[in-house]
């Protein structure tokens, strides 16, 4: 169906938050920011905040409440949120024991998830977490080694169990614990008769799925299937493959989770978003026939059925499996399956998920009046509780003020000056936006130095805010990369600088090597996959370099940016891996392919501060 009541949605993802909220006492709004949190949120348990784009309704906002989920950010449709709204998340919802961040695993939602994560850390929440859960199985081993699974509905029964843990007292590292155990024993397959349609935007490029054509394997951002079979088999034929791709433990690309023989299970039945209630029993039906008669004798332990994690209004259907015996084996704590199917179990407070429990709402969160549950919030947080051990007040970390703010203005006027050869460069390999976005993030800097940036030599401020300052002007995935990597650096000179070290070489090459170690949590991209990381991973293990006192600063910091030069410039020689680049392929330009313009933005800002400091590569 291509026909809306809203016929565009720049403005529909905050009416329906605004019409959740207003619905369900339980619940309050933060508009500026997408974010609805738990009003009842209890911070002496650990808090937990999943969030991505819109349009997968009720997706993670339909499972915020007691015993589920503390706080849901949205971006808009198909769109991760950005860095700001998900830390607002952290500081509107804190907690005492620690706060983890459940996330699909995308691209937008692990970067800009992972800022958040950093710069939280960076400002001394120090027990906070990412949970990436990755249930899909249609992308194989080899076709994903580099990105992994896509997450597909599994991600809100791993919300419920570990919301029913936190209700229930576990601690911050039981409740993380166990959330690995739960993802890695977890697997979902979809299909769809045809592609969903948002509100506003032209959906022809999504393509159509033909008559009698059904498609297995597709991800919830109308992104096509892997099977397209036509025609469309009748359903014990669609379920019998769907399963088989689940199950099957010879197919050596698909068989993430280890199956016994009598395993039980979680059967989690997702609506896709298009189909009918009446269909939808008809395939749990289905799938119940054939797990009771299949040669690994499955025993469904607990269903559920509904629409969970939805695609818009695509018609279509995804099964999810929860193999409660791995996950047993696996924690080996005594508890066995029993744990799990008790969490499973567990009273709650949402709003979406079968048998909400809305008598656990306290009486004056109920007796709250429509308005009163939006809260424009952004700076300060909902909830305040008393400074705790996840709390730690910021060392002060200093260095000479007139040489910090040198070397930065040196770096940020490289990189403003290469902003011509990044804008061509990435016009042949990328979208052309590159110089743009470092010409953007440069002027910045240069305007906060005039604002006075670090004149009072306090490193972690200088940091900190260098960091905000990237992530406000600097879109894109670069953008992303480099602000991680700040935040992570800003956290690791903040814990250093408590411990007492020194402000030399040697403290910012450990530094940067722990920052470059949290970036990878972050993104798959590494030296070899022609982007920022070929010349940002060399400049970090430079700087760590040293092997003997008796090397100098000047000639530790000369290898770190001849090995930063070496990698940017040595891009020209490899293939993409990872982003828009991957795309262009071979293609040639006059004279070959150009540097990786990312890379090279690293390089420029790497000679930049050296030839302030003498240091001419």
């Amino acid at each position: 169906m291509d026909r809306h009541i809203f016929p565009e949605h720049s403005s529909l993802v905050l009416r329906s938050l605004k019409g959740l909220v207003g619905s369900h006492p339980s619940l309050t709004l933060l508009p500026q920011t997408k974010t609805v949190i738990n009003a009842a949120h209890d911070p002496s348990k650990v808090t937990l905040i999943c969030g991505g784009g819109a349009g997968h309704e009720p997706g993670s906002t339909g499972f915020v409440g007691k015993g589920f989920l503390s706080a849901s950010v949205s971006g808009d449709i198909f769109a991760s949120p950005s860095a700001k709204q998900v830390y607002t998340a952290v500081k509107a919802v804190p907690s005492n024991e620690g706060t983890i961040l459940i996330i699909t695993n995308y691209t937008g939602d692990n970067l800009h998830f992972g800022l958040a994560c950093q710069q939280a850390r960076a400002n001394g929440i120090d027990n906070i977490a990412i949970l990436p859960v990755c249930d899909d199985v249609s992308v194989g081993r080899t076709k994903g080694a580099l990105v992994g699974r896509r997450a597909m509905a599994g991600t809100i029964l791993v919300c419920k169990i570990l919301g029913a843990a936190s209700e229930a007292g576990y601690s911050f590292q039981e409740t993380l614990s166990l959330g690995k155990a739960v993802t890695g024993g977890l697997l979902s397959i979809g299909c769809t008769l045809g592609h969903c349609h948002v509100p506003g935007r032209d959906n022809a490029k999504y393509g159509v799925i033909g008559e009698d054509t059904i498609e297995i394997g597709l991800g919830l951002h109308n992104e096509p299937g892997v099977y397209v079979v036509s025609p469309q088999p009748p359903p014990d034929k669609l379920i019998e493959k769907m399963l088989d791709l689940l199950l099957n433990q010879e197919d050596k690309e698909r068989s993430f989770v280890p199956f016994e023989e009598k395993d039980s299970v979680v059967l989690f039945v997702n609506n896709m978003g298009g189909m009918s209630t009446l269909e939808m029993y008809a395939v749990v039906d289905e799938v119940t026939r054939q797990l009771e008669s299949h040669p690994l004798k499955i025993r469904i332990t607990r269903t559920h059925c509904g629409s969970f994690m939805t695609s818009l209004n695509a018609p279509g259907f995804s099964i999810s499996l929860l193999n409660l015996s791995f996950v047993a084996r696996a924690r080996n704590n005594g508890k066995g399956e029993a744990e799990i199917i008790e969490l499973v179990d567990a009273p709650h407070a949402s709003a979406a998920w079968p048998g909400s429990n809305l008598s656990l709402v306290p009486e004056h969160l109920a007796k709250r009046t429509r308005e009163e549950r939006f809260v424009d919030v952004v700076e300060e947080p909902v909830v305040k509780v008393e400074e705790s051990s996840t709390k730690v007040q910021g060392m002060l970390v200093f260095f000479d003020p007139e040489t910090l703010r040198r070397v930065i203005k040196a770096g940020a006027q490289a990189v403003l000056a290469s902003e011509p050869d990044l804008t061509k460069w990435d016009t042949i390999v990328g979208d052309g936006d590159c110089g743009e976005t470092c010409a953007a993030g440069s002027k910045a800097i240069l305007r906060a130095l005039d604002d006075g940036l670090g004149k009072d030599g306090d490193l972690v401020g200088v940091l900190r805010e260098v960091t905000e300052t990237i992530d406000d002007t600097c879109g894109g995935t670069l953008g992303a990369i480099y602000s991680i990597f700040l935040a992570a650096l800003t956290a690791e000179v903040r814990l250093l600088g408590a411990e007492g070290r020194e402000v030399n070489m040697g403290m910012w090459g450990e530094a940067a090597g722990r920052a470059i170690e949290t970036l990878g949590h972050s993104t798959k991209a590494r030296v070899g996959h022609r982007t920022v990381m070929d010349a940002l991973i060399p400049f970090a293990e430079g700087l760590s370099s040293a092997k003997s006192t008796s090397v100098s600063e000047t000639e530790i910091l000369r290898e770190a940016i001849n090995r930063c030069v070496a990698g940017g410039e040595g891009t020209k020689d490899l293939v993409a891996k990872l982003g828009r680049a991957t795309y262009v392929g071979e293609k040639e330009s006059e004279g070959g392919l150009p540097p990786d313009p990312g890379a090279m933005s690293m390089v420029a800002f790497c000679r930049g501060i050296g030839a302030e400091l003498g240091i001419h590569v």
